[in-house]
């Protein structure tokens, strides 16, 4: 779409008189859909694992057992591991050459690296998550005595917050399968359970994690894990050197 400004560089005067200096103004914008016909379509072609086993090679990744990294390929997906990959490319990273000497095998342990990571940091955040679900349920109980409080709205300063909070345990109450909420629909003609029960249908540090789990051994998970991936760089992650020291992690020592 184009927009033209007419801009005048004298004084307007009357139209029996109306000699006018000035320019015009083209100004281009661009929608949404006009900026969509100027991108190029997607035009990569399907390739089977061999063939992308082969284009790795040829772009200087060693892979030392060629059967194994198909196999790979065909399990984890070839998009996936892709962008474990993409710290071993040479810069410009656009050029899609490897770095001198990186092997599948180091893309292997970086994906196996980074997924027992998020295992291990999931498992300490499920128990800060039930600490405090069970807290937020609990302890307004306990402030106002009303064990339905989270679907009264007298309890809640903002009327829109309730509306949405409502509708919201609405939704994942009607389509629950659990069975203690189809215990509850078959036992009890209340329209909601207490707010003890809602909570464990909805969905909510390691500053926690000590409060919670005061005994807990992630520390001692953390130096493991990274013991075993010692090709790991730490500071990419963002643990500086002796983070170990730091008053976070030196308190569980």
């Amino acid at each position: 779409m184009i927009i033209r400004i007419f801009a005048s560089s004298v004084p307007t005067k009357p139209l029996n008189d109306a000699q006018m200096r000035g320019a015009f103004l083209y100004i281009y914008v661009y929608s949404q859909n006009t900026l969509m016909e100027r991108l190029p379509h997607f035009m990569k072609h399907y390739m089977t694992e061999a063939d992308l086993m082969a284009l790795l090679k040829s772009r200087g990744l060693v892979i030392s057992d060629e059967d194994k990294a198909v196999r790979y390929l065909e399990s984890i997906g070839y998009y996936r591991l892709s962008a474990y990959m993409y710290p071993f490319l040479k810069v410009p990273k656009e050029t899609h050459q490897y770095k001198d000497g990186t092997t599948f095998q180091q893309v292997l342990n970086l994906y196996r690296f980074d997924k027992k990571l998020r295992m291990l940091l999931l498992n300490e955040i499920e128990k800060v998550e039930i600490a405090i679900r069970r807290a937020i349920m609990n302890i307004p109980v306990q402030m106002t005595g009303d064990t339905y409080w989270l679907t009264n709205s007298v309890h809640f300063a903002n009327q829109r917050t309730f509306q949405e909070t409502k509708n919201t345990i609405g939704r994942e109450y009607a389509k629950s399968t659990e069975e203690f909420i189809k215990h509850f629909k078959n036992s009890y003609c209340d329209p909601y359970p207490p707010s003890w029960i809602l909570g464990e249908l909805l969905t909510m540090g390691n500053d926690f994690l000590d409060i919670i789990s005061p005994n807990n051994d992630m520390l001692g998970k953390m130096h493991t894990l990274f013991s075993n991936y010692p090709e790991i760089d730490l500071a990419a992650l963002g643990f500086p050197n002796g983070w170990e020291s730091e008053p976070l992690w030196a308190q569980q020592m």
